[in-house]
């Protein structure tokens, strides 16, 4: 923790000091998944160093239902899912993933979701 905290502190420093805006040492990554229609996909976010990516999702209109599913952008596998409703919002972890790269993939009408690693 130490360790990670002094990273961050010395990559604050130097976009500070020098301007280095892309210096970040952030490992945490999200995108969104926002449908009105039928199906939304979100962009790709990196499996962390832990190899764990979690996901959530839900509808914003109470008449829709759906699924909110985790893909492996390299190799086009789903990798989890969990049906999805207005009601409540519900989200998964997937860990001893091997891949780089993932994205959500959400159904059903009004359908809100993010991935994040």
């Amino acid at each position: 923790m130490k360790k990670r905290v002094a990273q961050v502190a010395t990559a604050a420093a130097a976009v500070l000091t020098f301007g280095l805006f892309t210096a970040a040492p952030a490992s945490a990554s999200s995108a969104v998944c926002e449908s009105w229609g039928g199906v939304c996909t979100s962009s790709s976010v990196a499996a962390n160093s832990n190899h764990t990516v979690c996901f959530s999702g839900h509808h914003k209109a109470l008449s829709y239902w759906g699924r909110a599913e985790l893909w492996d952008a390299e190799t086009g596998v789903m990798v989890g899912s969990f049906a999805t409703n207005a009601w409540e919002d519900k989200s998964s972890c997937v860990g001893g993933l091997y891949g780089q790269h993932y994205y959500e993939r959400g159904t059903g009408g009004y359908f809100y979701g993010t991935v994040w690693n």
